[in-house]
């Protein structure tokens, strides 16, 4: 992961800083630079077309910016006196949060213009504020139901399609949103596929089309099998450029996880028994309970049905060739 290999680099920076001067690294394909305080917090140096007087510096708890600074950087053997930079400080010792911000602010800077404006900057401060203000929730959601969902975009034909019909919220009705196509995730731990589903998720509307996805999903040690929701996250970006999907990613991650973002990087789920066991339902082969039995005033009825008899979709020949979402699924 880069994030990784750039804290590492400028770990040993922190030391040797001193009157105002920064030892720095060059950023891939960027102009912008990354380095550390003498406290150790990393510090990215970006270079801004500036000239924005109605931008003012930020000090918040956690995070700092300073606009158009005149700093002193030192890369290999080069310095560079009296440089104009916009300096972004995450004001924290914690090694876990400290990868995250540098790995979420580069896909930042990769989404602007090589030069951006102070503005542009500040709106994707306010974004990383953001992100932060979710690790203080309590989660949303179990880490299982997160991990599958994750492995279900891993798993697809075109991951970049399937990851932007994911959910913004984890509270939507179903995972995944496409037009009149929808696709609902369920994980079990048993044998059998038994899943817990609310009345109206089995009961959409009369237009749209809805599959059901069915995962078996167990926990793991960590091996070559054994993969965390971090570990699953790394596999899709591999296979996405646009950064934009990638940062929806991490943002619904941040969303459903809340301050259980970084303990969930220690539980692992085995891989390869979730991929083989990845099965698709048709919503109207799944038992339920038809809506139109439900008495008058009764609501928020849910319901367990087993799916382990059903036949698989994709062995039916669902017709799917009308369908952006399903043909990027498999």
């Amino acid at each position: 992961m880069l994030a990784s290999k750039l804290y590492e680099k400028i770990q040993k920076f922190a030391s040797t800083n001193n009157d105002n001067r920064y030892q720095v690294i060059s950023l891939p394909n960027l102009p912008h630079k990354l380095g550390s305080s003498e406290d150790g917090f990393p510090k990215f140096f970006i270079v801004s077309s500036g000239n924005c007087s109605l931008i003012h510096n930020l000090n918040a708890e956690i995070l700092s910016v300073e606009y158009d600074m005149l700093c002193n950087i030192i890369e290999g053997d080069k310095e560079i006196n009296s440089q104009p930079f916009t300096i972004i400080t995450l004001r924290s010792d914690n090694e876990q949060l400290q990868k995250m911000f540098i790995d979420v602010f580069l896909m930042m800077l990769q989404m602007l213009p090589l030069k951006p404006t102070n503005i542009m900057i500040a709106s994707k401060v306010e974004s990383l504020l953001s992100i932060f203000s979710k690790l203080k929730r309590r989660p949303v959601h179990k880490l299982q139901g997160l991990w599958a969902e994750l492995l279900l975009i891993e798993q697809s034909k075109d991951p970049v399609t399937v990851a932007r019909a994911w959910h913004s919220q984890p509270e939507s009705k179903y995972d995944f949103t496409m037009g009149k196509d929808k696709i609902e995730v369920k994980s079990t731990s048993s044998e059998q596929r038994i899943h817990r589903f609310a009345l109206d998720q089995l009961n959409p509307s009369v237009n749209s089309r809805l599959l059901i996805a069915s995962i078996i999903v167990r926990e793991s040690a960590k091996d070559e099998n054994g993969l965390s929701v971090y570990d699953l996250y790394d596999s899709i970006s591999t296979k996405i450029s646009d950064n934009e999907v990638r940062m929806h990613i991490y943002d619904v991650m941040a969303e459903t996880l809340g301050n259980d973002f970084f303990s969930a990087q220690k539980k692992y789920f085995d891989y390869s028994e979730a991929c083989d066991s990845l099965a698709l339902y048709e919503h109207s082969d799944v038992p339920k309970i038809d809506k139109a039995y439900i008495p008058e005033f009764v609501a928020d009825v849910k319901f367990s049905s087993n799916l382990s008899y059903l036949i698989d979709a994709r062995e039916k020949g669902f017709n799917r060739k009308d369908s952006t979402l399903y043909i990027a699924l498999y």
